[in-house]
């Protein structure tokens, strides 16, 4: 089945799943106006724009489906429920990775480049109620599971936290209140991510929505595992003619042999839908 020149493909971002890697590959096989979000980035753009073009659903609709005729690789951080709003059909990619370890690397990002979460302990961040709902339990399941609808409303995790405004109000220069703007200047990280990321602090997960997405992830062209990256790229290269001269460095996270065992296993219990979908994933991965 190899890549014909009409072929579009569209690769969904699974946090800490080893994505960034995976972009040092594209220049290879694609120019950058083919690609997004760098067809319509500056390369000057600061990283909130980055962030609203890579993972704030309005957005990255309206720019995908106006640059679909130019567009040959689309990424992002977004549900896998994209794939029915977008105008072209794209061959959908993604890589999944053992929750446990995501969590971990999760973590570890946030404890490095969180400005609320800096030096903090992992379990301490763990605990955070918002992160952890957000971004750590059975996240993998809530981003094949959720639906049309649910991927577009920003129905806020609740929480102690302020209602944020939309993004279109910050864009057209309204002022914020003097509650949000103490929330922000405490915690940047929620407010920019409750900003733009799609609401999956909303979603409980349960056996109806992990065969859901068992089923979503039955129908990409192609499912990779981190912990089996180079046979991905090798299907990269069989099933689509891609050009990987080598494999790229993937950021796995450094080895840790600090965390405890019963934090590990605390991780698994809690991610038990995402423990079951990593299996399933490893399953039609091979």
């Amino acid at each position: 089945m190899a890549q014909t020149e009409n072929d579009k493909f569209l690769f969904i971002h699974v946090l800490k799943t080893g994505g960034t890697s995976f972009t040092n590959i594209l220049g290879t096989n694609f120019d950058d106006a083919q690609q997004y979000p760098e067809a319509c980035l500056v390369p000057d753009a600061d990283f909130a724009t980055r962030m609203e073009a890579y993972m704030y659903l309005p957005t990255f609709l309206a720019n995908v489906n106006s640059l679909g005729e130019q567009l040959k690789m689309v990424r992002a951080h977004v549900p896998y429920a994209v794939r029915n709003l977008l105008n072209h059909n794209y061959r959908v990619l993604t890589i999944l990775r053992n929750p446990i370890d995501r969590t971990l690397s999760y973590l570890k990002h946030a404890r490095k480049y969180h400005p609320e979460h800096l030096g903090m302990e992992l379990e301490e961040i763990y605990e955070d109620p918002w992160l952890n709902a957000c971004f750590i339990k059975n996240y993998q399941t809530k981003i094949f599971s959720m639906s049309n609808e649910e991927i577009q409303v920003k129905n806020q995790f609740p929480s102690d936290a302020p209602r944020l405004p939309s993004v279109q109000a910050i864009q057209d220069g309204q002022a914020l209140s003097e509650e949000i703007t103490a929330f922000r200047e405490s915690f940047p990280t929620h407010f920019l991510w409750g900003l733009f990321a799609p609401c999956t602090g909303a979603i409980t997960v349960d056996n109806k929505r992990l065969a859901t997405a068992k089923e979503n992830l039955a129908s990409l062209e192609l499912v990779g595992v981190t912990e089996a990256y180079d046979r991905f790229l090798e299907q990269l290269i069989k099933k689509f003619g891609w050009k990987i001269a080598s494999a790229p460095h993937l950021h796995a996270g450094e080895p840790d042999t600090t965390v405890s065992a019963a934090f590990r296993n605390r991780i698994a219990d809690d991610c038990a839908f995402d423990m079951e979908l990593y299996e399933y994933a490893r399953l039609v991965s091979a």
